[in-house]
């Protein structure tokens, strides 16, 4: 994944949640010089048949695309991967048991226990020699695994040992809800938290990223280590400009007269 950010020499990634998944806007993301986007399969009600379009957007633009898939099972994973999806992001992982079952989805035997077909994109429908198919994709596919919750938390070192994490992402607002602190992500109490997950994963040598909202926050989790950071969605960033260049009309022209 490219890297669009540094600060005090080491490199960021930067890239919104697309909560509006069209193909357009996954070339926008890539234009405007994003490193990623994330397709939300979680949160929103994105199929993976939807998924194609937005593949071939982010490879037309050089842009990384990553899938947050709705849970963590193997037809999410497997469906996502077969389309040439290189990182998957697993949602709610509490325990060891949480990561090596994502862990074992995403990879080829006898790094895991991946759905093997060969008449896939993936592989360019079998065009690909076999014998060079299956460890490209081990060695292509990256699993970033979402801990948001208490439980997690407390389970993180156990988590951090399981082989070949990409990237531990820290979800802040189920952490403020698991908490008993709802939406509160600036909340003490629910950045320490974050803070030790982040110096667990610089400990076990595996990239943290996290979640945030605003540019004060981008700024506050790069000097805290955090490597990857998704930033609003979309349509919150359309919402934002829109709103601006209205309040900017109003300023100009003043109020009109109704017609």
């Amino acid at each position: 994944m490219r890297t669009s950010l540094e600060l005090a020499g080491r490199r960021f990634s930067l890239g919104p949640f697309l909560k509006c998944p069209h193909p357009e806007m996954v070339e926008a993301c890539g234009l405007a010089g994003f490193d990623f986007a994330v397709a939300d399969m979680e949160h929103t009600p994105l199929s993976p048949r939807d998924l194609y379009p937005l593949v071939l957007a982010a490879e037309r633009r050089a842009l990384e695309l990553v899938v947050r898939v709705p849970a963590n099972e193997e037809s999410y994973i497997k469906w996502c991967l077969d389309l040439g999806v290189r990182y998957i992001q697993v949602p709610f992982v509490q325990c060891r048991e949480d990561a090596e079952k994502a862990m074992s989805h995403g990879y080829f035997g006898p790094a895991g226990e991946r759905g093997l077909c060969r008449f896939v994109r993936s592989a360019d429908f079998s065009a690909e020699d076999r014998a060079a198919y299956l460890p490209r994709a081990n060695a292509q596919t990256k699993m970033i695994l979402q801990v948001e919750g208490v439980r997690g938390v407390e389970n993180i070192d156990e988590i951090l040992a399981v082989p070949g994490i990409d990237t531990l992402f820290i979800g802040p607002y189920d952490l403020s809800q698991s908490l008993g602190k709802p939406g509160q992500i600036w909340d003490d109490e629910v950045v320490a938290m974050m803070r030790r997950i982040v110096r667990a994963c610089d400990a076990a040598g595996v990239k943290a990223g996290t979640f945030t909202d605003t540019p004060e926050g981008i700024r506050f989790w790069m000097t805290q280590g955090v490597q990857l950071i998704e930033y609003a969605s979309d349509l919150n960033l359309f919402m934002g400009a829109v709103t601006a260049l209205k309040q900017q009309v109003v300023g100009l022209v003043g109020s009109a007269p109704a017609i």
